[in-house]
């Protein structure tokens, strides 16, 4: 499971699925059929915009590609309600990060199975294998609360550094420059310093030459 998720190997099709089939059904399915249900990340049924109603096919996906592989065997042409279902490994659509992003439902209030209130698709009346253990949440740490904001931080300046390809190269050539003139100046004070301290009888000598006289320079 290392990498992350992979749906496009790691997803199954499913379809010929009987109507009245719910999302929490299907997990009971993979239950059943001893199937690897422990590591499905996502099942969903693909439903009518309008009316809500199931269109007879979903999506698992799985953690990893060999409980995918292990479920598209355990569900092809098996028979559930009276319809003989078809599994296989889902075609990469390229729609694979839309279909992996958590999605959250801010309405407690209401089942998203049936729309009615009182009780959430985990124990929604309509499902046909009863009601499915929900997930367990996670605990959050009270450590994190104190990270979060630097992990924030840093990649608010990781999206700002690199952002425009033209600013990264004008900043480097006149951070570039900006060396060169201070490598000079550097350079131009040792020299001065170095005639400073010189004898006193070259000194003006030297000073002259540096200056003002290749000539002289030379002459020495």
């Amino acid at each position: 499971m290392s990498g992350g998720l992979a749906p496009s190997k790691s997803t199954v099709y499913v379809s010929n699925l009987p109507f009245a089939l719910t999302n929490n059904d299907l997990y009971r399915v993979s239950n059943l059929l001893s199937v690897m249900w422990l590591y499905i990340f996502r099942v969903t049924i693909m439903k009518d915009k309008d009316t809500r109603k199931s269109k007879g096919v979903a999506f698992i996906l799985f953690l990893d590609k060999e409980s995918a592989q292990n479920c598209s065997r355990a569900l092809n042409n098996k028979q559930l309600f009276g319809r003989v279902i078809k599994a296989s490994i889902a075609i990469d659509n390229g729609r694979a990060a839309e279909f992996i992003r958590r999605r959250n439902y801010f309405d407690k209030s209401k089942c998203y199975e049936c729309g009615e209130a009182g009780h959430l698709s985990y124990a929604c009346p309509k499902n046909m294998l009863g009601e499915r253990e929900p997930p367990k949440k996670k605990e959050k740490k009270k450590r994190k609360k104190i990270v979060e904001p630097e992990e924030i931080e840093e990649e608010e300046e990781s999206e700002e550094e690199g952002e425009d390809p033209a600013l990264d190269s004008l900043s480097q050539a006149i951070a570039v420059q900006q060396a060169k003139i201070e490598e000079e100046e550097q350079r131009w004070t040792q020299t001065a310093g170095e005639s400073s301290i010189s004898d006193d009888s070259k000194r003006p000598r030297i000073k002259k030459s540096a200056y003002f006289s290749d000539e002289e320079e030379l002459s020495d």
